[in-house]
């Protein structure tokens, strides 16, 4: 049960880690100024689908993350 609760701790540090960088990251490029991000990017079919493959790509990471901590926290 203890382990269980501290891989509960960890990933929600870690989704609010992910969640500060993103907000850092948009205000730092201007983003998050009442412009919406995925009309903007109409404009510019290359910085799009890189904002996709690297979205789909954070997702990928996110999960192999939690499946590591959870595959750790069963032994």
């Amino acid at each position: 049960m203890d382990r269980k609760i501290n891989f509960v701790i960890v990933l929600m540090a870690a989704l609010a880690a992910l969640a500060a960088y993103n907000i850092a990251y948009g205000l730092k490029m201007g983003e998050i100024r009442g412009r919406l991000h995925w009309v903007a990017l109409a404009d510019d079919p290359t910085r799009f689908w890189n904002v996709v493959v690297g979205n789909a790509l954070n997702i990928a990471a996110s999960l192999a993350i939690m499946w590591l901590l959870n595959s750790r926290s069963r032994r």
